[in-house]
């Protein structure tokens, strides 16, 4: 079975994946649609999140978390240079936020492509892997829209960056390390979003190729594993 038009692939990629993937693979121009809802979710969080948040706060947050093991001459060198970027930060995380999908999906589309090119069967283009990637970056749009929900709700302006970004954590929901520690800015990168977005790479290889299910797992879940072991190397040294 597949999706028969673009707003259903949009539902059914949260509840049929496959459905989703099926459609997307004989369709053009859909992934356009994916595209748009993951820029306008991420530009609308940090749209609100920075409309609400009490920005002294904010700041003093920032310094904290980017000075833990720095002398107080660079502490102040660090404040001045977040607060002279204060004003800007909204547009810098919502254009910085959309260009940076939009390369990180170039990126994956060509290690998909490339690895697809283990099945003979699979004649996919380049153009078709962008879009087969767009659509396992769904999960984003749940994590923004979460975001936007911790924002509103909250009782106060003085609204933790870390907290509504990343609530969706490994570190946040499980292990509870403190800004200082080392595994902390790793931990706090791996959430339920990257492992949805794996889950969904993996049921889209099995749909666009003729792996196994063992093989589209590891296939899809190879650059994040390459990423965060070597972030994990990188934090040790």
């Amino acid at each position: 079975m597949k999706s028969p038009n673009a707003l259903s692939a949009l539902i059914d990629i949260y509840i049929s994946p496959s459905k989703a993937f099926n459609g997307i693979e004989q369709a053009k121009g859909w992934s356009w649609l994916a595209l748009i809802c993951i820029a306008v979710a991420t530009a609308a969080s940090m749209f609100v999140f920075y409309n609400s948040v009490d920005i002294q706060f904010l700041i003093n947050e920032q310094v904290a978390v980017s000075s833990v093991d720095a002398t107080i001459g660079e502490q102040k060198m660090i404040r001045q240079a977040i607060e002279l970027n204060a004003p800007n930060q909204m547009w810098f995380g919502m254009i910085g936020g959309i260009i940076g999908i939009v390369i990180m999906n170039a990126l994956v589309a060509l290690y998909y492509m490339l690895i697809a090119k283990l099945d003979p069967n699979s004649q996919h283009s380049y153009g078709a892997w962008y879009g087969f990637s767009l659509w396992t970056m769904m999960p984003t749009v749940i994590s923004s829209l979460g975001t936007i929900a911790l924002v509103l709700m909250a009782n106060t302006d003085q609204i933790s960056q870390q907290a509504v970004f990343s609530y969706a954590s490994i570190n946040q929901l499980i292990v509870g390390l403190d800004a200082t520690h080392t595994f902390y800015t790793l931990l706090e990168s791996i959430n339920l979003f990257t492992i949805w977005s794996i889950a969904l790479g993996m049921v889209g290889l099995k749909c666009w190729t003729n792996f196994s299910t063992n093989k589209a797992l590891l296939f899809a879940a190879l650059p994040s594993i390459i990423i965060f072991s070597v972030w994990a190397i990188i934090a040790v040294l």
